[in-house]
């Protein structure tokens, strides 16, 4: 993981890089925003599995085949290798944030929040590299698109941090998946029901105002810029080594 000679990045993606812990205020109506919630959101026929938690897209890091770009990313924020190996001891990203990391809030590295955005790209990057699938899903996403984090109803601490709340689409999506309900709740079966209440309230997407700093849609749009220019994000190796990230008995070198 030595640091090779790079190609310059582009403006774009300089510009989003320098934006990564800013809060954005990002009009719906003003820009073709896709936001993304479950790993099953379906925008425009393309399945956005892009959140930490999607599986299917296995990569390798430091001799480990890592199931979830999430797992990785929760290992970097304890330095207890065997509080590390419980992440590995599940098959999801989910379950390793819902009970493993439940157990252990307090033991989260004090200095974590100082390199956590540019862990996380280094992360994001990795499953990039990886993954030919998930390589294919970012570009699979059209140009120009924005992509946001949706977390209206999350209640954890750094639900503005990695995403955005929009309460007014979240609320018109509401009215519109029991409208839905009420005309052909009777007539499909719940897969069908299921699917097309997904479609057509992912298709609502003009409404209201996303607020947050929205870093994970930041850092897929700079993973996915990057792949069709062929360069490597600038990640901020030095503040990485400077954390001393060591993963399962191996220290990281950036």
């Amino acid at each position: 993981m030595n640091n090779p000679n790079y190609l310059s990045t582009s403006s774009l993606v300089s510009e989003l890089v320098a934006s990564l812990g800013r809060e954005e205020r990002i009009v719906a109506s003003a820009q073709p925003v896709w936001c993304f919630k479950k790993v099953t959101d379906i925008v425009e026929g393309i399945e956005l599995r892009l959140s930490n938690m999607a599986g299917g897209y296995p990569f390798e890091l430091a001799g480990v085949n890592w199931l979830s770009s999430e797992q990785l990313y929760l290992c970097g924020e304890y330095a207890e290798e065997a509080i590390q190996r419980e992440f590995l001891s599940v098959t999801s990203g989910y379950a390793a944030k819902r009970f493993i990391k439940a157990k252990y809030k307090k033991q989260v590295r004090e200095d974590f929040p100082t390199f956590r955005l540019q862990w996380m790209l280094f992360v994001i990057w990795q499953k990039c590299l990886g993954n030919t699938d998930f390589r294919a899903k970012l570009l699979s996403i059209p140009e120009g698109v924005v992509l946001v984090e949706e977390t209206t109803r999350d209640t954890g601490g750094t639900a503005q941090i990695w995403g955005c709340k929009n309460p007014e689409l979240i609320a018109e999506r509401r009215k519109l998946a029991q409208r839905i309900k009420r005309w052909s709740g009777a007539n499909l079966t719940k897969k069908a029901l299921d699917l097309k209440i997904n479609i057509e309230t992912n298709s609502v997407r003009n409404i209201g105002t996303f607020e947050g700093q929205n870093n994970i849609g930041k850092i897929l749009m700079i993973c996915r810029r990057c792949l069709i220019e062929g360069i490597e994000p600038p990640i901020d190796r030095a503040l990485l080594n400077s954390a001393n990230i060591t993963i399962l008995g191996n220290h990281l070198t950036f």
